[in-house]
């Protein structure tokens, strides 16, 4: 009984812990799925030799730090890229830029990192060049499909 008990306590640790959308890696999650693991493993290997209880305590734990070790090796994938209007690079935005005096190699580091989908029209390369942006903005615009 008591072992179910401290099964239960690491299987609702791990859930706890492996929800953090802060984390930009998997630490969290594989510390858990390591823990909960080690501890099954663990504690059926100590009710063998009678020490079921500390078999899973010490299989937790080395389960715990293994997965830990293992999730700080994997990045989250970042949600806000292409998804989030905050992460978008409008083309007003882009116009507002040129006209504050940024470089075109500012602006087009940040297109690079905002990562957008633009489908520039026409009318939009001519707004774009009649509003002072470089050629070399423009181009990098329009390679974001």
């Amino acid at each position: 009984m008591k072992r179910i008990y401290t099964l239960l306590t690491v299987l609702i640790f791990a859930l706890v812990i492996s929800g953090c959308e802060t984390n930009k890696t998997r630490v969290a999650e594989g510390a858990g799925i390591g823990g909960a693991v080690g501890a099954l493993a663990g504690g059926i290997i100590g009710h063998q030799s009678g020490s079921g209880v500390g078999g899973a305590l010490i299989g937790g734990a080395v389960g715990a730090g293994a997965g830990a070790l293992v999730g700080s090796q994997i990045n989250k994938p970042n949600a806000q890229t292409t998804e989030s209007p905050a992460a978008q690079l409008t083309m007003q935005q882009v116009v507002d830029l040129t006209k504050q005096g940024v470089s075109s190699d500012e602006i087009i580091s940040r297109i690079k990192a905002a990562n957008p989908k633009y489908s520039l029209t026409a009318d939009d390369v001519d707004y774009l060049k009649k509003q002072g942006v470089s050629q070399r903005v423009i181009e990098t615009m329009q390679s974001y499909k």
